[in-house]
């Protein structure tokens, strides 16, 4: 969420490279309203599936959930967590 396109485009090409066959990669993504003065950018799970699969980790889990803090949920924070197979 830090990333822009194009550095997140060239990070998911040198995991996928580090991966051996087999190989697991999970990711977690949070969604909340962007705070005022913080940098994030809204990564949503349907665009970092298909980069992943474009380097061709296959997708095996797919879970959206609340945040596990109190003062997070109550601000609109969720989670999507990612797992893909190389």
């Amino acid at each position: 969420m830090q990333l822009d396109d194009a550095p997140r485009r060239r990070g998911m090409g040198a995991i996928s490279d580090l991966l051996d066959e087999g190989g697991l990669l999970i990711v977690s993504l949070r969604h909340e309203p962007i705070p005022t003065g913080r940098r994030m950018l809204d990564v949503s799970a349907a665009d970092t599936i298909m980069l992943a699969e474009a380097h061709h980790p296959q997708l095996l889990l797919n879970v959206c959930s609340d945040s596990a803090q109190q003062i997070n949920r109550t601000t609109g924070v969720t989670w999507t967590r990612l797992a893909f197979r190389k």
